[in-house]
């Protein structure tokens, strides 16, 4: 792991402290990752009608012990040689069999918050009926206080053994890493665990905030141009391909091995990161902005001017695709063009996790500049054109639908959907071929018994 520079010059201070501020406001991705998916999810029906019997985690663990020892060390050696940076685990961290507590040991063997119960419980498709049951209070699947999209789910506990949709399982998964999956992990964050996990210190991001620590596994920066190497080399030290080949290969190994419970929630853990990368403002840290107009920002110390635009942006965005999204789910609209965006545009072709990870950030990167530049255009410019104002919490999030309709017309309505439909058409294509990693056989969808194919990182 690369050693920290102790003493930047002045400019690439500015720099710095411009993206502290950025990363601190930018953690989370695409809101709401469930209710994101279900429109591709719908059109496998398979997998919605198919159920899994849910598993402990306890006793996935018990069950498998040499087969994730083995897991755990390919998937160490396999980035270790093809991931620039990637922090090898602590030899005191590493898998040993027959060595208890066995949850705790295999939270810190992937390096996870341990302060999550990483219990059984499940968010029914929008066209299903909610049960009896009283929902789960948000206290009882995370210790943060969640922003407007996370308080508004709806997840229910689910009995060891009882069936649960394979879609379901899915789609609840795929929100898991936002719950605090990846809070707290490096030595400066005044956890227990971040300070025997090797991380190192946080390398972009406010230590201090609840949300600033997850950033950096959710954010791939890997098409950085000249400037930003040089000024913040710490911005390269960003971890969503790890976790996207590790939960990738646990995946395959719980269902070779007859666990397709969590075979299914592994690759919905997955397909978290795969779907932030997806997000331009998750693989770009400054959209449409170039290298000389950066680096002239930041010799006129305006560089937190210009991340204070982006990161409203940002907020704005997601605060709007959210409510479109969530709106058309509430009201069955299926054909709403933005659910049609998700569910028009799936993709079987086979992955390997390095290129793929590579090609769909360049196609974020390369959509970026487009992206910002409709935002600012559509959206009211108090909004997204004045770096004095701060989205985030302003009290404007769950009215913005009204006031861009209210101040700029239908017109602009129509052209952010199209804005946004744009990338949940990348979003489909990507999570799609993610999901179809595990191929339901014609066995399994007739006879309901568990088969698999395994698959391995082949770079």
């Amino acid at each position: 792991m690369e050693t920290r520079i102790k003493t930047p010059s002045r400019s690439r201070s500015c720099w710095c402290a411009a993206f502290l501020l950025l990363m601190t406001a930018s953690a989370w991705g695409w809101s709401d990752h469930a209710s994101l998916v279900w429109p591709l999810l719908r059109q496998q029906p398979a997998l919605v009608a198919r159920s899994v019997p849910a598993e402990s985690l306890t006793q996935f663990l018990t069950a498998e012990q040499q087969a994730i020892a083995q897991t755990l060390e390919n998937v160490e050696q396999w980035a270790i040689g093809n991931i620039e940076h990637y922090p090898p685990t602590p030899e005191a961290l590493l898998w040993q069999n027959n060595a208890a507590p066995i949850t705790a040991r295999f939270l810190s063997a992937v390096r996870v918050n341990p302060r999550l119960s990483y219990s059984l419980y499940v968010g029914p498709s929008p066209e299903r009926t909610a049960p009896m049951e009283d929902a789960l209070p948000w206290s009882a699947l995370s210790f943060l206080g969640g922003g407007d999209a996370q308080q508004a789910s709806r997840y229910w506990a689910v009995e060891e053994g009882a069936p649960v949709s394979i879609a379901e399982v899915l789609a609840t998964a795929s929100d898991e890493p936002d719950l605090g999956m990846d809070i707290g992990l490096f030595e400066d964050n005044g956890t227990p665990f971040g300070k025997t996990y090797g991380f190192g210190l946080q390398p972009f991001g406010n230590p201090n905030l609840d949300y600033g620590s997850q950033a950096p596994f959710h954010m791939g920066f890997y098409h950085l141009d000249w400037l930003a190497r040089v000024a913040q080399p710490d911005l390269l030290r960003t971890f969503p391909l790890w976790r996207i080949a590790l939960f990738g290969e646990l995946a395959d190994m719980a269902f070779r091995t007859g666990h397709p419970y969590w075979g299914w929630r592994f690759l919905g853990w997955g397909l978290h990161y795969v779907g932030d990368l997806t997000q331009p403002y998750h693989a770009t840290p400054l959209p449409g902005v170039g290298t000389l107009e950066a680096l002239w920002s930041v010799l006129q110390g305006k560089t937190p001017e210009l991340v204070q635009l982006v990161s409203n942006r940002h907020g704005v965005i997601e605060s709007y695709q959210y409510q479109r999204l969530t709106a058309a789910l509430s009201a069955g609209d299926w054909s709403a063009p933005l659910l049609r965006a998700v569910a028009d545009h799936g993709d079987s072709e086979p992955l390997e996790y390095a290129s793929f990870v590579m090609n769909l950030t360049q196609a974020s990167v390369s959509a970026a500049g487009e992206f910002d530049a409709a935002i600012a255009t559509h959206v009211p410019a108090r909004f997204v054109s004045d770096p004095s104002f701060e989205w985030t919490g302003s009290g404007f999030e769950s009215d913005l639908i009204n006031i861009v309709q209210t101040e700029r017309g239908e017109t602009a309505t129509s052209a952010l959907d199209a804005a946004v439909a744009m990338q949940l058409m990348r979003f489909s294509s990507v999570a799609s071929r993610w999901i179809a990693r595990h191929k339901l056989s014609a066995e399994e969808v007739e006879e309901e018994s568990p088969e698999s194919e395994g698959m391995t990182a082949n770079e």
